[in-house]
């Protein structure tokens, strides 16, 4: 388990480079990305260099599709659904479900039961970050890869009414009173 930090994108800006860096503040990775037009895409390169993990954008608009690949070969997809925007999102491919609160930055990643991924906001002395807790490295650059994905959702600056909604959620709240009668006279609602 390692903890890794990935600062946080909250710009408009259309592309993405930013390093992933180590407790000991060692770049481990470097992402890349285009954002906002067709084929969008993420990038991310190991300390050596190496493309390590592709996203790709496969579908459009207000809930987009991102295909995994890994060595050029698909190995899931993560998109959002309307079901399933504030509790749970599903990565096909992988069997991996990724819960929590995606508005405040703080979910967690499983399969099955193990936990693979903690992500939490974290300030750091060079600004706002996200701290990425992950029990095995090999899992690294998807899981990387996908919180660039959800960040970049959530906190662009583009607004929408969707995005405002998850920011700032609402509670809706009936007041009535429901009382039972013991004689048979029924019910009455208030």
């Amino acid at each position: 388990m390692r903890k890794l930090y990935l600062k946080q994108q909250n710009s408009s800006s259309k592309q993405t480079a930013t390093t992933v860096r180590d407790v000991d503040g060692k770049a481990q990775y470097l992402v890349t990305g285009q954002f906002g037009r067709a084929n969008a895409f993420v990038h991310i390169y190991n300390d050596l260099g190496e493309l390590v993990v592709e996203m790709e954008q496969t579908s459009y608009g207000l809930l987009p599709r991102f295909e995994i690949k890994t060595n050029h070969e698909t190995v899931g997809s993560i998109g959002l659904s309307l079901g399933s925007l504030i509790d749970v999102v599903y990565v096909r491919g992988l069997s991996w479900l990724i819960n929590g609160s995606l508005a405040s930055g703080i979910y967690h990643a499983y399969h099955g039961q193990e936990l693979l991924l903690t992500v939490k906001p974290t300030v750091l002395a060079q600004g706002p970050y996200n701290e990425l807790v992950i029990t095995h490295r090999e899992n690294e650059a998807i899981l990387i890869g996908i919180t660039v994905v959800l960040n970049r959702w959530l906190f662009n600056a583009k607004s929408s009414p969707l995005k405002n909604l998850l920011r700032h959620p609402m509670t809706l709240a009936i007041n009535e009173k429901f009382e039972v009668n013991s004689s048979n006279e029924g019910r009455h609602c208030h």
